[in-house]
Order: C-alpha cells, then structure tokens, then sequence
C-alpha cells in the first residue's frame, strides 16, 4: 500500500498531563458535547475519588520513518513516531488515550496483558466499533497491576506496519533495588511503504521445502532456539501473493529493530562498573521469537508478562510474540558487549544492541556466542512469587480442548478445525475455574494470548506444585500444554495466535461469560 508522501505532515505532539477529578469531569464532557465523541468513564472514573488522570493524545496516521539505516519509508505511526510514545505511569493512577484516527482505515488501540474493562479492550467487531477516519475515540482505564506491558493496534495487519508502543506501570513501593533501567522494544520490519502488507517476499505454506526449512527453524534446539526467519531455498526469493479472501502470508523481513533502530545505529545502553541494570524486554513482533544472550553477563529474570518471578539466572532467554520479560544482570564485567538475538546454524545476528561500560576505550563489542549447553529458561523453571496464603490448587469448573493446525499447503491457521469467525465459543461464569489444554499439531509454534486475564501455566507439572501467571505462552510443535484462569473479568474477551499472520489467517476464538 503506498501513501502519499505529502499528506500527512502535521506534527502532533504527544502531552501528558496530571488533572484532578472536577478538571478531568468537566474537560470530559465538554469534548463529550462538543465532538460527539463516546465516553467510557462510567463507575470506572467516578468512583475513584481524587486520583489522578494521566491523560495521552495519540494521532495515528501514515509518516515517513528511519530506522537508521536502510532506506527511509512510510509506516503507520502514533504520533509520528515508531515505536509509539511511551505511557508510564504510577499503578492505581488513571490512564486516558484520546484516539484521532487519520489513517484510510478503521483502527482500534489494545492494552495488551492489562486486565481492562471489556469495552476498553480495543478488539473491532469484539469489544468496540473500528474508529473510522477522521473520527476520535477515548479509552480510559485503572493502571493496574504494576509491570511491563505493550499497546498495539488490534485492527488487520496493522501492528506490522508500526502501530505500537511500550506501557509500563510503576509499582507504589519497588521491592527491588537497581541502578540504571532500560526499556527495549524487538521488532521486525519490512522496510517498504507500507510496512508488513507490501508488496514483498513471503515465506510459503509449509510443505514446500521453504515452509519445511522454516518450520524446522522454529524447532531448533532448546525447543526453538533457532530463528523465526525463513530460510528454505524456495522460500528467501519467492513472492507469494494472496488469492481471493485469502490471508497474507508471512513475510521475509527486511531488518531487526530495537526501539525502532537498527543496530549499529541502535543508541547504547551505558553503565557503570558496579551498577545492577534493569531490562524491560517487550516483544510486539508480528511474527518472530528472538532467542536473546547479552555477552560477557548472565541475565536474571524477575518478571514474566508483568508478574514477579522468583529470580531465575540464564544465559538465553526466549522471548515469543507479545511476550514481556524483565531481567536484571550486574555490570560487574568492564568492557563493550552485544545483547543479541542470533539465528543458531547460520551464525547470523537477527537483532543487537550494544552495553558499554563508562570509562572503557571504544572498540568493537565482543558478540555473544550461542554454543549447546547454554541454559535457557523454560516455563517449568519460572515460579511466581506467591503470597503465603496461596490456596492449593483445585479442580477446574470448566475444561476447554484446544487444537492448533494448518498452514500445511494452506495459508490457513485453525482452532479445532475453524477459521474465525466461524468459532466455538468458550462459555464461561463468573467465579470458575477454568483450564484450556492446547495441543499443537502443526510444524510451527504459536504464542496463545488471552485477552482481559492471566492465566496460570501449569502443565507439565513440576512437583511440588508450581506456576506461573502470564498472558502470552509459547505452545511449541507437537507440544500439549494446559494453562487455567479465575473468571473474573466479565465480557466478550479475544484469544488468539499472537503470530499476527496466523490469527489473520483465523487461529482466533472467544472467551464469553454467560449472563
């Protein structure tokens, strides 16, 4: 899709501002009245007293961009800008994005792993209407609970064409102590106008000896510690275009970016002999797992999609789709190191971003090495921390058969043999206990994020009884995992592949309450 270059030039800046209750009411429906415009604040925002509203404008439109390095090109952008602007606010403070749409399309806004209310939770034809062109919408919600979070357009493909952005919530009182903290956001781009739906190279349906080749990538060693990338040698050249009501297949992309640069022009991170550095790694990709190891230093994961972990050491960390992960490692190793993604086999880089002690001579940062036998965190090592009153686990109310397939000669994806919108639903009442069991038969491993709750890993099981809370797990090839959650958040809530081409191409059902 090609825009022009001349139509969107007007530069939004992006404020923030802190109001009381009586400015945010008054400023609220004044807009209200004047813009016909709707507005969720209901009990949400009248019930909360004199906290204060963060309030955001975001301007989604089309914008020329650079990542640095490669040619310059048009992306969708919030603001201007990719990624988009950072949100960080206190937990419990009150986040309001005013939406303007100035794109040629409908868009929408989700607050991914955040446990919203059902009618903030930015899914056209779910939760919301598409904002159309021209047309505003506001989202406003409670910033809670504290972590690392990730907004992203919940419309088409327009996640890969730039529409998304780091939200990260502040605790009230931090349990641990750091130095120095950085925000990382890993991305893939098509370095085409028009980002992830242009006209360029596409991986084909596996079954071909480039599908073949890619889905043996993404079952590498350390259950997928090589790339998401193809590189089948039907699939590094060919162009594979979409037939009639057909979804686009994944394509080959371009670069790797980290905070929308492309290393060597990614800025480093600087520290200081001595300091404990804090990561917050966030993965909004559209279709790639990166397999990441900062060289020269062991990293420590203490939060896995927001929620604290009791700190975990390992040298590589798997970071899927839609995943967040927050690490710590002591900058005890005076030198100029590489945090970097690596394709295992092919000895090639996919991402970098250089750390760089103060006072050390520039040189070239040492690479990390991604030799067999490194340790790599899995779900069954990660425990969460856990209050002592945690009660011992129960028998599900409700148990939901989940079965991933497709994209065997098939640009199609499947739940159970269905393509959305022709779905089962996943009934639900409030109060459950409710357990989905995945079984994956494809070639290809899906990261599966349900929308509006976390949810517990807890299968295989690792005595004693241990889990995890997330909002995106892996579901590798012929893997069988169960997860399970509280029902307690009632709406019409998403569940879907976070490979965006596969919930496209309809791996994507419902989670309903009944009335």
């Amino acid at each position: 899709m090609m825009f022009q270059r001349d139509a969107y030039f007007v530069v939004q800046r992006n404020y923030e501002m802190t109001i009381t209750r009586r400015t945010f009411l008054k400023t609220t429906l004044n807009a209200a009245l004047a813009a016909a415009i709707p507005v969720f604040s209901s009990r949400h925002a009248f019930a909360r007293s004199e906290r204060a509203v963060r309030e955001f404008r975001f301007t989604a439109r089309p914008q020329q961009v650079s990542l640095g390095k490669g040619p310059d090109f048009y992306a969708w952008t919030y603001n201007g800008q990719v990624p988009g602007p950072e949100i960080r606010v206190k937990e419990g403070e009150i986040i309001r994005v005013i939406l303007e749409n100035r794109l040629p399309e409908g868009t929408s806004i989700h607050w991914h792993g955040l446990p919203v209310p059902n009618a903030m939770d930015g899914v056209p034809g779910v939760t919301q209407e598409p904002v159309k062109p021209g047309e505003t919408f506001i989202y406003e919600f409670e910033a809670r609970p504290a972590g690392t979070f990730i907004y992203h357009s919940h419309s088409g493909y327009q996640l890969d064409q730039g529409l998304y952005g780091p939200l990260i919530i502040d605790p009230i009182s931090e349990s641990r102590g750091y130095d120095r903290e950085y925000a990382l956001m890993l991305e893939d781009w098509v370095m085409k106008d028009g980002g992830g739906v242009a006209a360029t190279r596409r991986r084909p349906p596996m079954g071909m000896m480039g599908g073949m080749m890619e889905a043996r990538g993404g079952m590498g060693m350390m259950g997928g510690l090589m790339g998401r990338r193809g590189m089948g040698m039907m699939g590094r050249g060919s162009r594979s275009a979409p037939g009639e009501n057909e979804p686009l297949l994944e394509p080959l992309y371009d670069a790797y970016a980290v905070n929308g640069r492309v290393y060597p022009e990614v800025p480093p991170l600087m520290v200081t002999k001595g300091d404990r550095v804090k990561l917050r790694l966030m993965n909004p990709s559209s279709a790639t797992i990166y397999h990441l190891r900062l060289a020269g230093h062991p990293l420590t994961i203490t939060n896995a999609d927001g929620n604290p972990v009791k700190p975990l050491v390992t040298d590589v960390l798997r970071i899927g789709m839609g995943e967040r992960y927050d690490v710590e490692f002591a900058a005890d190793n005076p030198g100029n190191w590489l945090l970097a993604a690596q394709e295992l086999g092919f000895g090639e880089s996919m991402l970098q971003v250089p750390v760089h002690y103060r006072g050390v001579s520039p040189q070239r940062p040492v690479e990390p090495d991604f030799r067999r036998g490194l340790r790599m965190a899995s779900y069954r090592e990660l425990e969460a921390l856990i209050p002592s009153d945690e009660p011992a686990p129960r028998s599900a109310d409700r148990f939901y058969t989940q079965t991933l397939s497709g994209g065997m000669h098939s640009p199609f994806w499947t739940i159970n043999g269905r393509v959305y919108p022709d779905l089962e639903l996943m009934v639900v009442q409030k109060g459950e206990l409710v357990r989905i069991g995945y079984t994956n038969h494809s070639m290809m491993p899906h990261p599966m994020h349900l929308h509006g709750h976390f949810f517990r890993v807890i299968n295989p099981r690792v005595p004693p009884y241990r889990w995890i809370l997330k909002d995106t797990i892996v579901v590798d090839p012929m893997q069988q995992v169960e997860i399970e959650f509280v029902a307690n958040n009632p709406g019409r809530w998403f569940h879907h592949c976070h490979n965006l081409y596969h919930m496209e191409a309809g791996m994507a059902n419902l989670v309903v309450y009944r009335s």
